[in-house]
């Protein structure tokens, strides 16, 4: 069927699964669904007739849906007005209903109007009738106090001043009135009669043993004091420990025999008797007052006062009197530990709940040289505070509980220290004494020093346990005797100079080399290095460094001690890392002189070496007549050094022994005149023998398999340098400059020369391999030989890289056998070449070269194995 104009989707309201609800919609394709050919066209008035009918239905309901949405605007205003009147009708009853309540407060106001009055009426009433009979009792209280202070009945006036003071507590708000007012100064007329009666009873306490009458009427003052308030307690304190000290400066001051250091102990020991024969005394104080306690930190304090001025008099003695001193000292520590022991933790145990209230005085110790009387004034002062800040007052249980912990606070003064610390700018006559003793003590160790080992296990100088066990034991003296604190960390500084002078002292011993010092550098030429050290000598050596190991982890030990033993905040100040360091140069310079000796013997057998006609020889043997030398030293050094020196120090001797030989090995192969193929083959049969006697020697000391196998490698590498060179020389001549660019790729043009010069060479054979060399480098060779001095201008002033040939200067080189033209400087002159004539000759002559460079090298292999067989 023909297609249709395609209309625009449109969505049309109708039932559930109506084609005209889809989303992709399309009349085209509904119209061909509908009239799929021509014969379905006879349906297509009725199916007209059926969307008129639709289209009808839905402009119907559109129409309803017009006009009830027009009627339901109307319905909603008159359903608004409605509500409003409702909440209008509802604001009416509230107010109805407020105005209502307030006419029923107002009538329930007038009928308790009369009731309020009968009410207050009666708490005044009772309140008037208390207070009047709290007054009577007051009047009563204070007549009956009157009558028993004039009667001295301490007993009762006790118990009725405590209870007047609890009466006039509640008229403290009547102050003004005069009744009540003169009941008060009554009161205080009496309690100032009693303050006066107390102290001269007390004051009737004299040296005799009182009776028991008298402690049980003073038993009695103790109880009215206590109800005086804490102002009367400490002035009774005060003054009962004034007394009791009296008789002390009678007896001891700062002039006299009693001011003598030694009689410092009799001191503590009349405390003591005064404390044990006065019993009686103490016992009638109230516990919580502490008066034992408070009698000896006065007793701290004025010892302390007499014991800095008979310092200060006698200071210029005090250098002749260490032993006197220092019993002082000890005596005095012993008095402060026997007094904090006593003392410190007896406080009476308190209730957790009071550490609120005692936050303030225990929060740190009253000072050792402040009075009782300050300190409790200090912590009462800010009792007084805390009390102002509470509201209504505190009771009087609550008063007597903070009182209790002020003077608990007052008890818990630290003796350590209270007297002992005068002594402090004293005690540098004891550190000089103990230095001398130590130094002269050592001193005295060296002369008598063995230089042998102390014990087969402990392989170290005797003189180093005996200064342990001296310095061990002044450092037991100092803690137990003299003190913990800043003494004792200086005697540590003491320690840390004598172990100073004991390395020095160890140095002494070592042998000298010929310039007379203990450090130096192997170095040809010269004899000042030079270390004459014997079999015994290298025994002595080692044992001064097992000592000096030794001493090293004393001193560790002796840091850690000294730290743990001070007072905590000095602990951080000990450091003894200086004395390590120093103890560690002794190993060191061990170390060199050693080295230093080992090579002074090795150097005989080198200077034979380079002595010996290798140019000459005509057939290779075993092993040449300075390897035994060598052998020799290396083997007798291994046998002693090995089992008595530390493996890690051995094997650091061993690579620095390696590092010093090779280099003087190989400048000894070159200052050799002439090395002919035989010389050359002993030679290097010679370099072998003297790798296995290093590694043999290494094998002497307690060293690892890893270690081993490391040294090994590293003798192999740097005696390699000189069988280089040896195998260059042995190489024949049409093979040198291939074998030596192999070998020494960094070779410099006067390597080649010394090497060149070394070789046993027939007439003609040395100008032709320096052709060759110089076709090797692209330099021609110049036309005419410049004279020496034209070529030494002419001379790049250049330092080879790489491989050099140490100890032999140039001309050295060509000095013997040949003239002056053939210098190493002519010779770099002359090897001036072209680059691209090298290149071409290197390729000409490459294959005969290496065919040679196989014969020889297999020739080599095959003496090898004959020498060893």
């Amino acid at each position: 069927m023909a297609t249709g104009a395609e209309a625009p989707p449109v969505e049309v309201q109708g039932p559930v699964g109506d084609p005209f609800d889809a989303p992709d919609f399309q009349v085209t394709a509904y119209v061909n669904r509908l009239f799929p050919n021509e014969a379905s066209l006879t349906q297509l008035d009725p199916l007209i007739g059926t969307l008129k009918q639709k289209i009808s239905r839905v402009d119907a309901e559109i129409l309803g849906a017009v006009r009830q949405q027009s009627t339901s605007g109307s319905r909603a205003r008159q359903d608004l007005s409605s509500a409003k009147a409702t909440i209008d009708e509802l604001f009416g009853r509230i107010r109805d209903i407020q105005r209502k309540a307030e006419q029923s407060e107002l009538m329930v106001q007038e009928i308790c109007r009369d009731i309020k009055k009968l009410d207050y009426a009666k708490k005044h009433l009772t309140a008037t009738i208390t207070a009047l009979r709290r007054l009577a009792m007051l009047v009563n209280a204070v007549d009956q106090l009157q009558l028993a202070v004039e009667r001295h009945e301490y007993a009762e006036a006790a118990h009725l001043l405590e209870a007047v003071q609890q009466l006039s507590s509640h008229f403290q708000s009547y102050a003004h009135i005069p009744k009540v007012a003169e009941i008060k100064g009554r009161l205080g007329t009496l309690e100032r009669s009693l303050h006066i009666n107390v102290l001269r009873e007390f004051e009737l306490l004299g040296e005799e043993a009182p009776s028991p009458l008298l402690l049980e009427r003073l038993k009695s003052c103790c109880l009215v004091v206590e109800a005086l308030g804490y102002q009367v307690r400490d002035e009774l304190i005060d003054a009962v420990c004034k007394r009791e000290m009296g008789v002390y400066t009678q007896i001891f001051s700062t002039m006299g025999e009693t001011a003598k250091l030694e009689r410092t102990v009799n001191r503590y020991k009349w405390l003591l008797k005064r404390l044990e024969a006065r019993k009686d005394v103490w016992s009638i104080f109230p516990a919580h007052w502490h008066v034992p306690q408070l009698l000896c930190i006065m007793f701290c304090n004025i010892t302390k006062t007499q014991l800095a001025e008979v310092l200060d008099t006698r200071s210029s003695e005090l250098p002749s009197q260490v032993d006197n001193l220092l019993k002082a000292v000890e005596a005095t520590n012993i008095f402060e530990t026997e007094m904090a022991r006593r003392f410190e933790g007896a406080v009476e145990p308190r209730d957790p709940s009071d550490d609120q209230e005692t936050e303030g005085f225990s929060g740190g110790r009253a000072d050792d040289s402040t009075p009782a009387s300050q300190v409790r004034e200090r912590y009462e002062r800010l009792l007084r505070e805390r009390q102002r800040a509470e509201e209504g007052g505190a009771s009087a249980q609550r008063v007597k509980e903070q009182e209790h912990a002020a003077s608990a606070a007052v008890a818990r003064t630290n003796f350590k220290g209270s007297i002992s610390g005068v002594f402090a700018p004293y005690l540098h006559c004891y550190l000089d004494e103990v230095e001398q003793e130590l130094l002269r003590g050592l001193d005295q160790m060296m002369k008598q020093e063995t230089w042998q080992p102390f014990t087969a296990e402990l392989k170290v100088l005797k003189s180093s346990n005996e200064l342990v066990e001296a310095i061990k034991s002044e450092l037991k003296d100092c803690v137990q005797r003299v003190s913990r604190g800043r003494t004792l960390l200086e005697l540590g500084v003491v320690f840390q100079r004598v172990y100073r002078a004991y390395a020095v002292r160890l140095v002494t011993r070592l042998p000298k080399t010929a310039s007379g010092a203990t450090s130096g550098t192997a170095v040809l030429g010269t004899a000042d290095w030079q270390v004459k050290m014997t079999d015994d000598d290298i025994n002595v050596i080692c044992l001064i460094m097992s000592t000096a190991e030794h001493c090293q982890e004393m001193v560790r030990q002796l840091a850690k001690t000294l730290a743990a033993r001070l007072d905590a905040p000095l602990g951080e100040k000990v450091d003894m890392s200086e004395e390590e360091d120093e103890l560690q140069s002794v190993i060191t310079q061990c170390l060199t002189v050693l080295l230093l000796g080992i090579e002074t013997k090795l150097e005989g057998a080198l200077a034979a070496m380079a002595r010996m006609n290798w140019g000459g020889m005509e057939m290779a043997g075993d092993q040449s007549e300075y390897v035994g030398a060598v052998r020799k030293v290396l083997v007798d050094s291994g046998s002693r050094l090995g089992p008595n020196m530390p493996a890690n120090y051995f094997r650091f001797f061993c690579d620095k022994l390696l590092r010093s030989f090779a280099p003087r090995f190989l400048d000894n192969v070159l200052r050799c005149k002439k090395i002919s193929d035989v010389g050359c083959q002993q030679m290097r049969l010679d370099t072998e023998v003297i790798k296995g006697l290093l590694v043999d020697l290494a094998k002497e000391g307690q060293l690892d398999t890893a270690a081993l196998q490391a040294f090994s490698s590293d003798v192999h590498a740097q005696l390699g340098r000189a069988e280089g060179v040896l195998k260059v020389v042995g190489s024949p001549p049409e093979a040198m400059v291939h074998t030596f660019f192999e070998l020494m790729p960094n070779g410099s043009p006067s390597d080649f020369q010394r090497i060149v010069d070394l070789k046993v060479l027939k007439r003609g054979e040395h100008q032709q391999i320096l052709e060759q060399f110089n076709r090797r480098m692209g330099r021609p060779m110049p036309a005419s030989q410049p004279s020496p001095a034209a070529a030494q201008q002419q001379q790049p002033q250049q330092r080879p890289t790489g491989f050099s040939l140490p100890g032999r200067s140039q001309g050295a080189s060509v000095g013997a056998g040949r003239s002056s033209g053939n210098t190493a400087s002519e010779l770099a002159s002359r090897l001036r070449m072209n680059a691209n004539v090298a290149k071409a000759s290197a390729a000409a002559a490459g294959d005969s070269m290496r065919e040679t460079m196989g014969r020889t090298i297999g020739a080599m292999k095959s003496l090898r194995f004959m020498q060893r067989e």
